[in-house]
């Protein structure tokens, strides 16, 4: 099953429009609504709060035009939180452009494709199109695609970003006022490289943030890494290796790492097991100011990493002490239409979290303990349904780090999502 699933997957990645379509329209919907209980999602709730409960929802329409070599995509979205607007407003800023781009293959090999677009690499460790949160993530970019071989490609991507709010700019130089993961990049320059086989992939990506300090300097902060996957009839070996170098927005020098190692452990058809492991460097209490030993996820979708309660790196954890993730995660496909998810995380700070004067100590690495149970039904071909529930169990050095010391002894956040999604062809 993973062979086939391998191949197809290298078939797919590499049809760069082989065969041009003349005039063909195609449009794509995608619904989707998430109910939340938060009791103690992405931080420790205190004692005495009591739960909050959160509607989400989400609807995107997309068009596809082709005409001979050229591709032309927008898509429109509506992400909103159900109650922020007045139910007889009739603007809101929660309409927008999720993608908007053009696409030119020069011919089989060679590839343009401009303007507003998702990029994604890989397992989205550094790089993703951050689904799960529902207004996702794309980038005013340039890309250049190109198929070396059958089974090879390469790609490099160039942004550079700047808004209207350039008043008070000095006369030689222009401020960025918008900090993502962190950072406040002016500009991006990407490569990336990846090689398939049958049944194994290597890839290796460089990332070089221009950022910008408050004082309106640039430093260059560069992310280095590699992707491999190779399977062996029922047991699979899949990780990464990341490493951050320069400066960042603070204009600390940056010195961080990433990396993780797992083993897919194949039942049968219907189950598998992951054990494996992650370790993002981090920068010790007592570290000096000058200096910063986190690593950065900067653009990955982080929620399907380190447990799905999202404590780490999910709009917080940045440029902190750092983690060690062990984990062991399965799959069970119960039926056809029916699939459960059962995931263990135990966590761990990867640098010194700080001093406590009253026990006269540093404070313990261990974090705490979550486990994440997901339940996912296909209702129809183009409707699926999905009940979640996830637990925390919190160690003292959590209730230091998230500063929550009388935190609630249930720390729980439960979700039910309804996502429909279907693409039909016009003509």
């Amino acid at each position: 099953m993973i062979k086939n699933i391998l191949t197809l997957c290298a078939a797919t990645l590499f049809s760069l429009s082989a065969t041009a379509q003349t005039d063909s329209l195609k449009i794509s919907l995608d619904f989707r609504t998430r109910a939340e209980l938060d009791n103690g999602y992405k931080t420790l709730i205190p004692q005495g709060k009591k739960p909050e409960t959160n509607v989400f929802s989400r609807v995107r329409l997309g068009v596809d035009y082709y005409w001979q070599d050229l591709e032309l995509y927008m898509s429109l979205q509506d992400a909103r939180i159900w109650g922020e607007v007045s139910s007889t407003n009739q603007r809101s800023g929660s309409l927008n452009v999720n993608e908007a781009w053009a696409k030119y293959n020069f011919n089989r090999d060679v590839a343009l494709k401009v303007g507003r677009q998702i990029l994604s690499y890989d397992d989205e460790r550094l790089l993703g199109a951050l689904d799960w949160q529902m207004q996702g993530r794309s980038f005013d970019a340039a890309k250049g695609i190109f198929r070396l071989s059958p089974q090879s490609k390469l790609e490099t991507v160039v942004t550079y970003n700047n808004d209207d709010n350039d008043a008070n700019d000095p006369a030689d130089r222009e401020f960025y006022s918008v900090l993502d993961s962190g950072e406040r990049t002016k500009s991006m320059q990407i490569i990336h490289y990846q090689y398939l086989w049958p049944q194994a992939s290597v890839s290796f990506i460089g990332l070089n943030n221009v950022v910008q300090h408050l004082n309106g300097n640039h430093y260059d902060m560069l992310t280095l890494g590699m992707n491999a996957k190779k399977y062996y009839e029922n047991v699979g070996f899949f990780g990464s290796a990341y490493w951050q170098t320069g400066k960042n927005t603070l204009a600390q020098s940056k010195n961080a790492y990433q990396f993780s190692a797992n083993i897919d452990f194949i039942l049968n058809k219907n189950a598998n097991v992951v054990l494996g492991t992650e370790w993002l460097s981090g920068t010790d209490y007592n570290e000096d100011v000058t200096k910063n030993n986190s690593f950065s996820p900067l653009y990955g979708t982080n929620h399907k990493f380190n447990g799905f309660m999202d404590y780490f790196f999910v709009g917080n954890h940045f440029n902190s002490v750092g983690l060690k993730d062990f984990y062991l995660k399965s799959n069970f496909k119960l039926n056809p239409k029916a699939s459960l998810a059962l995931n263990l995380h135990a966590f761990a700070s990867n640098a010194k979290l700080g001093f406590d004067a009253a026990a006269q100590k540093e404070y313990s690495t261990y974090l705490g303990t979550e486990g994440d149970v997901v339940f996912t039904y296909k209702v129809a071909q183009i409707f699926n349904l999905q009940l979640g529930h996830s637990q925390m169990f919190a160690a003292d050095g959590m209730k230091y780090l998230k500063n929550v010391p009388n935190s609630s002894n249930m720390q729980s956040w439960s979700w039910l999502g309804l996502n429909f999604k279907t693409l039909f062809k016009l003509k």
